[in-house]
């Protein structure tokens, strides 16, 4: 029998310290190290960074016991335990992960605002480059602009460097300093030109060329779309007609239908270009422009129908755009054509995600008829039911309690057809949130417990274990004491554990 670092006594009496006690039983390593890494994150939640540390340390799987041990690492430095936070540190028996927990201990010291020390630690790194870099940010951030600029003269790899001046250049755009951001985005996008790997380069273009466009900098974002494309079409590759499709949409976003006809022209699969046209589709009905929207999305939709079988790269790629497209003729208002298209895909998921969509968009456009046709199509329960408490999300964001009410009583009258178990206890848990949220507070406690009582009969210790971490926030959350009822099925759980060790 292992050594509990829980009682049985307090495995009875609180869920969390259940969830614990069945994880510390399990036999297999991989269901271990899942388990112990959901109760973890939950125990960190509730700031208990020793009994965090001890689970962590406990597992004989190194990488999980190590990254573990990093995001314990983090909520100490969070609760301005520093010492704690370098004891673990040392705890780390991975160099590479040594060194990725330093750089968040430099990261998060920095985010309070306390640069020297951030700095201090991360000079003594031996790759530096990123926590110089996140410091910079941060320095941005307060306003500290020399301090930031000094920071990343010290910064060695041009993609860190990029991602920094992209992110402070995005912090101004969100204080509406647009200026300012532009002047981050051009050193940027000079700094790109230094990075060695070239789809990486051409990444690092595309997203500042997408933050031009935010800054109302359209002149800017399409020479430098222009310039990307030219990289672009010198590489060969899958990638190549995924990046010739960003450009099309950035030049199209810049305001130059012109340019971005002439870069669809380039790109090859079927399944790239009717992607490219639902972007298209997707700015029209942004600008208002129904009509162009509604043509563009035919014309997504015949190219993907087109395609021969021979002719396809990636299957689930086509599937989720078949769903994608059929969402947006919802979009456009076009509830039956968007039904019809759904029920075209051959992925069962994919199908009912688009018709889940559907329902949802039709609800928010007042079309009830046509959400309940949409619901109808989805056969899955456990899926039928997550569409449930989404139509339900809307309505109640629509000051509609009523209705979002009787959609939630739905969902929960059907609760029992879900066959899996671990699935039933995920939406169960939604539906406890729901009705406390929608002030039904009694019902809510009562659906908790019905929640406690599918976990009971989950098979396998570490799918119970988990699901009873993920329980344990919501009452903490809601304030629910366990009944006797609630203690008596952890007992029952406990005493099963034991004769599954």
């Amino acid at each position: 029998m292992p050594e509990h670092l829980i009682s049985i006594d307090q495995a009875r009496e609180n869920l969390l310290e259940c969830a614990i006690y069945l994880a510390e039983n399990i036999n297999s390593r991989e269901a271990r190290a899942a388990a112990i890494g959901e109760v973890v994150s939950q125990v960190i939640k509730q700031e208990n960074v020793d009994l965090a540390a001890e689970l962590a340390d406990s597992l004989d799987e190194p990488f999980a016991r190590n990254k573990l041990l990093t995001q314990v690492i983090s909520k100490c430095v969070q609760m301005n335990d520093n010492e704690y936070a370098f004891q673990l540190v040392q705890a780390i028996d991975d160099f590479g992960r040594q060194s990725r927990a330093l750089e968040v201990i430099a990261l998060q010291t920095a985010e309070k605002g306390d640069f020297e020390k951030a700095l201090g630690i991360a000079e003594n790194l031996d790759h530096s480059s990123d926590a110089y870099a996140g410091i910079a940010v941060h320095q941005a951030e307060k306003g500290l602009e020399t301090e930031a600029t000094n920071t990343l003269e010290k910064v060695d790899f041009s993609s860190s460097k990029v991602r920094a001046l992209i992110s402070i250049a995005v912090n101004y755009i969100l204080k509406k300093q647009p200026e300012n951001a532009v002047s981050y985005l051009e050193k940027a996008e000079i700094e790109a030109g230094n990075i060695e790997f070239t789809e990486e380069k051409i990444n690092s273009l595309l997203e500042v060329s997408v933050n031009y466009i935010e800054c109302n900098r359209n002149d800017k974002a399409i020479q430098l779309l222009a310039k990307t494309q030219e990289i672009i079409e010198g590489i060969d590759g899958i990638h190549k007609d995924n990046y010739l499709v960003n450009v099309a949409v950035g030049f199209l976003r810049a305001d130059s239908m012109e340019f971005a006809d002439r870069t669809l022209d380039l790109v090859h699969d079927k399944v790239q270009i009717s992607n490219c046209l639902l972007s298209f589709s997707q700015e029209f009905l942004k600008e208002n422009d129904e009509e162009e929207a509604l043509d563009t999305l035919e014309e997504s939709y015949a190219i993907l129908k087109s395609q021969e079988e021979k002719e396809i790269r990636n299957s689930k790629e086509r599937y989720r755009l078949f769903g994608s497209i059929a969402a947006q003729f919802a979009h456009l208002k076009k509830q039956e054509r968007a039904i019809e298209i759904a029920h075209e895909n051959d992925d069962n998921q994919q199908k009912n995600l688009a018709l889940s969509k559907i329902a949802q968009i039709s609800i928010q456009q007042g079309k009830d008829e046509f959400a309940r046709q949409a619901l109808s199509g989805i056969q899955e329960e456990s899926q039928k039911l997550t569409a449930l408490v989404a139509m339900s999300d809307v309505k109640n964001n629509l000051d509609k309690k009523d209705d979002a009410l009787d959609l939630l009583n739905e969902a929960a009258q059907l609760i029992d057809t879900v066959e899996q178990y671990i699935v039933r206890t995920e939406v169960e848990n939604e539906i406890v949130k729901r009705f406390y949220s929608y002030g039904e507070a009694e019902k809510s406690r009562e659906f908790a417990s019905k929640s406690l009582q599918t976990i009971e009969i989950i098979k396998g210790e570490g799918n119970r274990s988990v699901a009873l971490a993920q329980l344990s926030e919501i009452y903490k959350a809601l304030n629910f004491e366990l009944s006797d009822q609630d203690k008596s099925i952890l007992d029952t759980m406990v005493r099963s554990s034991e004769f599954t060790i």
